[in-house]
């Protein structure tokens, strides 16, 4: 039984991803919703966050590091993201600080960002895929895991800071765009470990 924790614990983080979803599904800039939806959200994020340090902790530890889990661990962290981001760019983020003024995304993040992101995670989930079905593993690299951090760091900040900085001094205004700025940046250029992983992966010789 204990060797299945793990998968256990990504089945249980995509419930959560999914429950982050609905619950920032209430959120409204331009009105309050009565009680601390994106504090509610930011708990549940960061829980889904560390069920993801952790599962990975035990699978090593307990052996027990399958093809399921290489596959589906990625993915789910993928959904939690990347759907974290559609929702940072909705318009339900979008007020208008001034009359007559542009449109503000509180988050600060930009949807060609969000675009860039999610195309990059597309990529690497087809190159995952394609190796995984030649019996060859696609483990996350180094690079993979510091992208993981940092946009898991980046979201937090961006989830706080509405929540609680919008008016708030002005060095979190700016660690908020250094973070985004940072992930974003590291997001694309990791993309290249993995395709040169997988233009040599498709240079072996057939068996």
């Amino acid at each position: 039984m204990r060797r299945h924790i793990p998968n256990l614990l990504t089945a249980s983080r995509l419930l959560m991803a999914i429950a982050f979803f609905i619950i920032l599904g209430f959120y409204d800039a331009e009105r309050e919703a009565g009680w601390p939806i994106l504090d509610v959200a930011f708990v549940v994020f960061l829980v889904a966050v560390c069920t993801d340090m952790v599962d990975g902790y035990l699978a090593r530890r307990l052996g027990h590091q399958t093809v399921l889990g290489r596959i589906a661990d990625p993915f789910v962290d993928k959904i939690l993201i990347c759907g974290a981001l559609a929702y940072f760019v909705g318009d339900q983020f979008i007020i208008v600080r001034e009359a007559g003024s542009d449109l503000v995304n509180l988050t600060g993040w930009q949807t060609w960002m969000v675009v860039l992101v999610i195309a990059r995670e597309l990529l690497v989930t087809g190159m995952r895929g394609f190796s995984e079905s030649q019996g060859i593993s696609f483990a996350a690299s180094w690079s993979g895991k510091i992208k993981m951090i940092l946009q898991c760091t980046a979201i937090s900040w961006s989830l706080f800071w509405v929540a609680h900085w919008t008016d708030g001094p002005p060095w979190t205004h700016l660690v908020r765009d250094i973070l985004i700025w940072a992930t974003t940046v590291f997001t694309a250029a990791s993309a290249l470990v993995y395709i040169k992983r997988a233009y040599d992966l498709l240079r072996l010789p057939p068996e």
